[in-house]
């Protein structure tokens, strides 16, 4: 009893020997993680990703018998067709200088590995010509590829799917388990930036009827030619950026898998001023040319209203302009009031593929503003009422300058003159009747009426700080109130 007692214990102990026990320090190196473009990963993506083979070596002698392998994906299902006995391979290390030993590692799948799987369980017959059917150094290979990928739509080297290994017997693991690894990450693929004028950018000249801009300083525009910023669509095209499904070819905007239908650019803005541009004096109006693009592509608007501008870019002018800046040129006839505003701007770049992410840009451009300060006036009284209108002009600011007027009748009709030739520092104006600010919109302009309506004033002057009251007396004119 004593003999069988210690047979068995000699023989758990051999087992022991063969599995857990060892000293274990086998290697596992799935492929470096490609870095997708986040693109990829639209809604109801189906992209089947080429992630490189997963190589595990060993780091001790596994003994003749069987173990199984356990491959398990977190993030992910198998691609493809899923897999199969063959999508495991083993490599012998043995040389002929020691020994040229013949080792075998033959795999049966057993469970998982369909693609709508995310573990796969390959059961391993180890056998060779000597004790021990696999030595140190040899290489066991998962040749595979991955779908059903979600987390990779936002830009990430550690939120992405991951592939760990284990291989084992019955009594415990034969080598160290591979822990989980990641095996794909992604970045932007696409990128799209802008920037709004600033340094030197010509404003609303207030000294011309605001009719036109100032000459812009080391900038660019002009004097009827307003440069607003422009927009970049960029494309860094290489690995390290953002590569396609097969995990090798740079992601590259408007071609293959980025391939792109469409662009569409929406600049929305008060273009009453642009409306009736014509720079090629081909007396159409109705050619966009009121706002523009340059550098990138040469376009006008493809439609241009009152209040937007929209391009619509060819696929071929989306791959022409990637990595160039588009700039944005916001032209004006010269005669009509140029209001102040700032452009709002969108770009929207349409891939071809349903299931990838386009990618968009909202931002603001550079503001259109007048050379000095404004206030308004928005309830100005009718001349002919029954009631005395009036406003008072200061100027708080310590320099002198002028103030220009700018009327508006109930129909949105506008007028703009010199109202006052110079204001002082600190000074103010006297009391201005309704009925003088109709008459000088009149002088200056014998088309605008007033009508049986009211006015509103836009009040400009040229320093910093005007300040408008708005000041009617009653009928009997004992008392007054003020807007």
């Amino acid at each position: 009893m004593n003999f069988k007692k210690n047979a068995l214990k000699t023989a758990i102990a051999a087992a022991g020997v063969a599995g857990s026990s060892l000293s274990m320090a086998g290697t596992w190196a799935p492929a470096a993680a490609p870095v997708f473009a986040t693109e990829i990963f639209g809604p109801n993506n189906t992209a089947q990703l080429q992630v490189g083979n997963a190589v595990y070596t060993t780091g001790t002698a596994i003994a003749n018998g069987s173990q199984n392998i356990v491959y398990t994906l977190t993030g992910a299902t198998w691609g493809g067709n899923g897999l199969t006995s063959a999508s495991v391979v083993y490599t012998n290390s043995a040389t002929a200088a020691s020994g040229g030993k013949t080792n075998a590692m033959t795999f049966a799948l057993v469970d998982g590995g369909a693609n709508t799987d995310s573990t796969a369980e390959f059961r391993v017959t180890t056998a060779g010509t000597t004790t021990g059917g696999a030595i140190a150094g040899d290489n066991i290979t998962l040749v595979y590829n991955i779908a059903g990928v979600t987390s990779l739509g936002t830009a990430t080297t550690t939120g992405g799917p991951t592939l760990a290994f284990e291989i084992k017997d019955t009594v415990g693991k034969v080598d160290t388990t591979g822990a989980a690894t990641a095996i794909a990450a992604s970045a932007n693929g696409t990128g799209i930036t802008s920037t709004a004028s600033t340094t030197g950018a010509s404003k609303i000249d207030v000294t011309n009827g605001t009719s036109i801009f100032t000459t812009p300083v080391g900038a660019g525009g002009g004097t009827l030619a307003f440069d607003a910023g422009s927009f970049t669509i960029t494309d860094l095209n290489g690995a390290a950026n953002g590569v396609q499904v097969d995990g090798t070819v740079p992601w590259q905007a408007g071609v293959n898998d980025a391939a792109v239908t469409a662009t569409t650019v929406t600049i929305t803005g008060d273009f009453t001023a642009s409306l009736g541009v014509d720079t090629d004096a081909d007396g159409n109006t109705a050619e966009g040319e009121g706002v523009t693009l340059s550098g990138c592509v040469t376009a006008n608007a493809t439609t241009l209203t009152a209040d937007t501008a929209t391009f619509s870019l060819s696929t071929g002018q989306t791959v022409a302009a990637v990595n160039t800046a588009c700039d944005v040129t916001i032209n004006v006839d010269g005669t009509t009031v140029i209001p102040e505003f700032t452009p709002a701007l969108t770009v929207a770049v349409d891939y071809a593929t349903a299931t990838l992410t386009d990618d968009s840009l909202s931002a603001n451009l550079a503001p259109l503003t007048k050379d000095g300060s404004t206030a308004a006036a928005n309830l100005l009284l009718n001349p002919d009422g029954a009631y005395d209108n009036f406003i008072r002009v200061s100027n708080t600011g310590s320099v002198a300058g002028a103030v220009f007027a700018t009327l508006y009748n109930d129909s949105g009709d506008a007028v703009t003159f010199t109202l006052i030739d110079s204001l002082a520092g600190n000074g103010s104006s006297d009391l201005i009747s309704v009925d003088t600010l109709y008459s000088s919109a009149q002088a200056a302009d014998a088309t605008f009426d007033v009508g049986t309506g009211k006015l509103r004033g836009s009040f400009t002057g040229e320093f910093a700080g005007i300040s408008v009251q708005n000041i009617s007396t009653s009928t009997d004119g004992t008392t007054f109130f003020t807007f």
